[in-house]
């Protein structure tokens, strides 16, 4: 039987975890960690403690009226860089619980398509070499 590292339980809710396939699950989060146990085999659960997050992306947007909406998927981004893509009808939800014990500063809004290029070019420019240009 899978263990839970948390030791109370704050919120529980259904969710999809995107890894290669679709894998249906309940999603916990609890005092120590993020944990999704998947629901056809328990014994496939993950298990993210809050000190191995380095950040939450939650898909958020504005509409023409200027309502934000909050999309149904979020990413947990770890230490090491990857990055697990999680999809919850109740994502508004699961983004506070994890803004309680994570803080606001971890919990950002996920880079727009047109950003991810725009991030991409001000690095290009930021690694040129400042001492090539101005011979004359």
């Amino acid at each position: 039987m899978a263990q839970s590292l948390n030791t109370k339980a704050d919120y529980s809710t259904e969710g999809i975890a995107y890894l290669g396939f679709a894998e249906y699950g309940k999603i916990l989060i609890g005092d120590v960690a993020f944990e999704f146990y998947n629901d056809r085999n328990v014994e496939k659960n993950m298990t993210f403690p809050w000190t191995a997050v380095a950040r939450v992306e939650g898909d958020v947007s504005k509409s023409l009226k200027g309502e934000v909406k909050v999309g149904r998927q979020f990413s947990i981004v770890l230490q090491n860089g990857s990055k697990v893509r999680f999809s919850s009808k109740n994502s508004g939800t699961v983004l506070k619980w994890i803004r309680h014990y994570l803080g606001n500063d971890k919990v950002v809004k996920s880079p727009s398509f047109l950003g991810t290029f725009k991030n991409a070019f001000k690095r290009k420019k930021k690694n040129k070499n400042p001492n090539l240009g101005f011979f004359c």
